[in-house]
């Protein structure tokens, strides 16, 4: 439980590092608000397709459902953004910052059931969600922004979307890791990523060809390839856990099937006629049931 802290603190530290940067240069972001919505729908689409999307279908039997219903839960979103926004313009813009929010609360779901499992799991999904946090944040301070908020309320509203949220959600579910599986988290991450998609699409991308198809285009090739790259540097440490895990769980299979194997008495043993030579013969099974 204190690793699964630790980290959930680690994610709202780097939000608010980036918030901080994002601050001084607010006037920049202010400007450029459309080439910035093309690279964040870049960014977001790219996530939810590479990232969120095959894991939830690897982990979870109603993955696609999920991802349906992440889909419908972005025009909910909308209607919400709606009710505390003053125009369709600033609606817009804050429904992809409640979908972030989203995202960011399984974050740090995702770190109580990875710590649950073993120390190492956590440490390889908390350096994967931490390569994230910046582009959440970021996004979420571009978006605020342009729905009309002061860069001192963008950047406090954004650590609350981003960073607050995974630690609020770390410390609500991490007494309850052991009643919380993994397909849990798989479903959750289709949800989130039907989510993403719908409000990078519908709102992201909208936005963005105010600053023109030229000027945009480019930016949301941008966000792909930035996306890219940040989940590769997941994925990596996400399969380096899985090829700890392997060697780890075949030596415990090993183990086992040395310590099962019969102990001889005087028939069959070292000193009989069976094993004149005097050595014992010790053969490693593999899984297979394949003998070296």
């Amino acid at each position: 439980m204190t690793l699964t802290f630790v980290f959930a603190l680690l994610a709202a530290g780097v939000v608010l590092i980036t918030l901080a940067g994002m601050r001084v240069a607010a006037g920049f972001t202010r400007a450029h608000s459309p080439l910035l919505a093309a690279f964040s729908a870049g960014l977001l689409l790219t996530i939810a397709v590479l990232h969120l999307i095959p894991e939830s279908l690897a982990g979870s039997p109603i993955a696609v459902w999920m991802i349906g219903a992440g889909l419908v839960m972005g025009l909910v979103l909308r209607r919400a953004a709606g009710l505390f926004a003053p125009d369709r313009e600033a609606a817009a813009a804050l429904a992809p910052v409640l979908a972030i929010a989203l995202h960011a609360a399984f974050d740090g779901l995702t770190y109580t059931i990875a710590f649950a499992s073993d120390s190492f799991s956590g440490l390889a999904a908390g350096a994967g969600l931490l390569l994230h946090k910046p582009a959440d944040a970021a996004v979420c301070f571009i978006l605020l922004q342009r729905a009309g908020l002061s860069d001192g309320r963008a950047a406090l509203w954004s650590f609350l979307a981003a960073g607050v949220s995974t630690l609020v959600f770390a410390g609500a579910t991490a007494p309850f890791a052991g009643a919380l599986s993994p397909a849990l988290v798989a479903g959750l991450l289709g949800l989130a990523a039907g989510v993403l998609i719908h409000v990078a699409a519908a709102h992201l991308l909208v936005h963005a060809r105010t600053g023109g198809l030229r000027r945009a285009v480019p930016m949301v090739v941008l966000g792909i390839v930035a996306a890219t790259g940040l989940t590769a540097a997941h994925r990596a440490g996400h399969d380096h856990h899985h090829h700890h895990a392997h060697d780890h769980d075949h030596a415990h299979d090993d183990a086992l099937v040395i310590s099962a194997a019969p102990h001889f008495g005087p028939v069959g043993g070292p000193a009989s006629a069976r094993n004149s030579d005097g050595y014992t013969n010790v053969h490693r099974v593999s899984q297979s049931g394949e003998q070296p």
